[in-house]
């Protein structure tokens, strides 16, 4: 089974950007696989060729592909001097970024894309858009995404120690497991799986439960029984997919974390509590306008948390006998039904 064959890094040229670079050092020794830096460059608009002045369109952008080339091979320098071990290529596109990313991504679906964001909110990225989020909604590859405020950059560890896995009970989130069992492995860290289920507070105040619950034979007559028992079966089922891990992977400190708060801030404190910390989650990927009205525990994550975050979409791929890449299925299969996906973005 491999984690990925390649590592994309998109770039800009500003320092945002290149906080990717620390993640993507970490992903490429723990990996193996070659780092494909790429970066865009604008198209020059119609109007500023002048042929009699000796402007001529393709050698402009010509011009401007060395130019961003000749960046980029100053940051792979850098990289190998920051001791990055497998190959780095550089790609320059001209056109917008997040079409040259994704055209990459589609190119090679077994890559992983490492990437800085802002980590704006909802109606902020609505109004001035986001390469990342973009990205992050039209590619089925694992995005690892590091965010970025002007006053607030978290630094990027020199390897991740804990890894956190929220779960929802679903085989959708369960897709998360293999990559984080891999990079466990990997590094030699620890893995956290979390996962919350309603207080009693929430059957009472969101539910008629006279009416939907404690009638004949459904067995709990009060809110708070009901709370409990799905708590200990959360639990049950944490345990589980943990002995699951440590007989698939060669990882020793699996851990769980049950909990009745809020999905979102309970996950955040956790990793706020945890060192050198990477959070490791499935997401669907909704697009915009369903995001902003509906909400993403993924997105929140993403945008308030100061440990980067790997997005899952889609069963981790192996490598068959001829050397091709399938879908692991059978320890995370895809499907989830729509009540499973109340923890997933």
């Amino acid at each position: 089974m491999a984690l990925c064959n390649n590592i994309i890094v998109p770039l800009d040229g500003s320092k945002l950007s290149a906080q990717a670079l620390p993640a993507a050092r970490l992903m490429a020794n723990a990996t193996h696989a070659p780092v494909t830096l790429v970066r865009s460059f604008g198209r020059l608009p119609h109007w500023y060729a002048d042929t009699e002045r000796g402007r001529f369109s393709a050698a402009m952008a010509a011009g401007e592909r060395d130019r961003t080339l000749a960046d980029l091979a100053g940051i792979k320098r850098r990289m190998k001097h920051w001791g990055v071990e497998p190959p780095i290529f550089v790609e320059a596109h001209e056109g917008p970024a997040h079409e040259a990313i994704i055209s990459l991504a589609d190119r090679d679906p077994h890559a992983m894309i490492v990437m800085s964001t802002h980590g704006r909110g909802g109606l902020s990225r609505m109004l001035t858009g986001s390469v990342t989020a973009r990205v992050v909604r039209a590619v089925s590859n694992p995005t690892l995404i590091v965010r970025c405020n002007k006053g607030d950059c978290p630094v990027v560890p020199q390897r991740f120690d804990n890894i956190l896995v929220p779960l929802d009970g679903s085989s959708f989130s369960e897709n998360a497991l293999d990559y984080a069992g891999e990079l466990a492995a990997a590094f030699g860290a620890g893995i956290t799986l979390f996962r919350a289920t309603p207080q009693a507070a929430q059957f009472r105040a969101r539910t008629d439960w006279s009416h939907n619950y404690g009638g004949p034979g459904f067995g709990y007559t009060q809110p708070y029984e009901l709370a409990a028992s799905l708590a200990e079966a959360s639990k049950e089922y944490l345990w589980r997919k943990a002995d699951a891990l440590q007989a698939k992977f060669p990882i020793f400190d699996v851990t769980v974390q049950q909990s009745l708060d809020n999905p979102p801030e309970a996950i955040l404190r956790l990793t706020d509590q945890m060192d050198n910390a990477l959070v490791v989650m499935a997401t669907h990927g909704r697009r915009a306008m369903g995001r902003a009205l509906f909400g993403s525990i993924a997105d929140r994550i993403v945008r308030h948390s100061g440990s980067p975050t790997l997005l899952i979409r889609g069963p981790m791929p192996v490598e068959g006998p001829a050397g091709e890449f399938r879908e692991d299925r059978e320890f995370a299969p895809a499907a989830a039904s729509r009540h499973d996906a109340a923890l997933v973005g």
